[in-house]
């Protein structure tokens, strides 16, 4: 199934998704006096409790089993869809949604490090979203971007594993497009500036909520 109105932003570490996400709701403020009503900025993992401890094992602070990870990141993606003010509430209330990361990122990170058919097998039943913004980027350069960023770096952001996340991000896209025609997979090259990628994203974002 596929829901209308729901788009999620997908990379590997230091594309810049959560800047283009910010910019993105300052965009819709600054166009329509009452953007509350029609968008809902989200994230995976969440602010919740599951989400919580999967920041957690990401940080280093506590140490799961990939496979543990993987599930973990399946258990808040459902509360995330279905849950209370959830993703399909605020779908219903007539708004749009759009996510930084979403089931994609496990298909890649959790593909990798716990498997590929655990991963398929987790995420197989969750909705699409209509659009999928892709931020492609050579991971050199997009782990310089973290490298420059205060604070301690998370587990998977090393160049090695970057590199194999990109390549599986890539086949996922590709496949993507050609097995959903209701699905829009928009490709960004992630090393354009800030400014011509925001302008890109809201020639298409600035058209929703479509009835």
């Amino acid at each position: 199934m596929i829901l209308k109105n729901f788009a999620v932003f997908e990379g590997i570490d230091g594309t810049g998704t959560t800047t283009q996400l910010n910019l993105l709701s300052r965009r819709f403020a600054e166009s329509r006096s009452g953007s509350a009503d029609v968008l809902h900025i989200t994230c995976e993992p969440t602010g919740n409790e599951i989400g919580t401890l999967i920041r957690k094992a990401l940080s280093g602070e506590i140490q799961y089993h990939e496979q543990t990870i993987a599930r973990l990141f399946a258990a808040d993606r459902a509360e995330h869809v279905y849950g209370m003010h959830g993703i399909l509430e605020h779908l219903q209330n007539g708004k749009a949604v759009f996510s930084d990361r979403y089931l994609f990122s496990s298909l890649a990170y959790q593909g990798e490090k716990a498997g590929a058919d655990l991963a398929a097998e987790l995420n197989d039943k969750f909705p699409l979203p209509e659009y999928v913004f892709y931020f492609d980027i050579d991971p050199v350069s997009a782990m310089a971007r973290v490298d420059q960023r205060a604070g301690k770096k998370e587990i998977y952001e090393k160049l090695d594993f970057q590199i194999l996340v990109r390549s599986r991000y890539q086949k996922i896209m590709t496949d993507l497009q050609s097995s959903h025609s209701e699905l829009q997979v928009i490709w960004i090259d992630a090393s354009q500036s800030v400014g011509e990628i925001s302008d890109y994203i809201w020639s298409t974002a600035k058209n929703l909520p479509k009835l």
